[in-house]
């Protein structure tokens, strides 16, 4: 995007089994990319191996963590390791370059298709339910089209998360989609909290969670989508 050849850009920030993907958490805090819409994607999952194996032969399956999460069910049923690459297509591309017939990787039916390589086995993910929700992000910020519009606050609370209770009650007149805290790694007591609601924020609202928020990020608003 940053170079020109593509309007918008996809980052998931959420799956409905696995949770929060906090690394892009990080990357919105600290870029504040403009914000076009969220978006919610059926998550399928297949088990992709070399032309001709057959899932008894496979030992690992190699795939990003988050899809990992979702087929934790079906590797332990198969007793096949899990092993963390760095995306799920760079999986299927790994295990093809390894050559290792005891390998598979976990991805889309269309990396399948991409390297040469075959399905194994179907949906393979824990449970139907699975859904990933991505944010757009576009070069410019844009006006949203619809009334029902999300705001994100990205911040962190020092000492003790127990700061939050007043940061809530600033938003008490709004309806909450996700308030979601976790620790900071390496920072002692400290702890990073995504808050997502309904409506603008007012500046009095803003003012008392900047009181008591540290390293605080606003992100641009957007219009929300039904959640699946």
């Amino acid at each position: 995007m940053r170079e020109g050849r593509a309007a918008y850009g996809m980052a998931p920030v959420e799956n409905s089994l696995a949770g929060s993907i906090h690394p892009v958490w990080d990357l919105l805090a600290r870029d504040a990319p403009p914000l076009a819409g969220e978006m919610y994607f059926h998550v399928k999952h297949f088990l992709i191996g070399h032309p001709g194996s057959r899932v008894s032969e496979i030992h690992r399956a190699g795939s990003h963590a988050q899809a990992l999460a979702q087929c934790a069910v079906y590797l332990q049923k198969m007793g096949i390791e899990a092993v963390e690459e760095y995306d799920t297509a760079g999986a299927v591309a790994l295990t093809k370059e390894r050559g290792d017939r005891s390998e598979a990787a976990i991805a889309p039916a269309a990396a399948a298709q991409l390297h040469d390589m075959e399905i194994l086995a179907e949906n393979i993910q824990t449970d139907e339910r699975n859904y990933t929700r991505f944010l757009v992000i576009a070069h410019e910020a844009q006006p949203p089209l619809t009334a029902a519009v999300k705001n994100t606050l990205i911040f962190d609370l020092h000492d003790c998360a127990s700061a939050l209770a007043p940061l809530l009650a600033a938003l008490a007149d709004h309806v909450l989609c996700k308030v979601e805290t976790r620790k900071n790694n390496n920072h002692p007591w400290s702890y990073r909290c995504y808050l997502e609601f309904l409506g603008a924020l007012e500046a009095d609202a803003l003012k008392t969670i900047s009181a008591h928020a540290g390293q605080l990020q606003l992100l641009t608003p957007y219009p929300t989508s039904q959640q699946p």
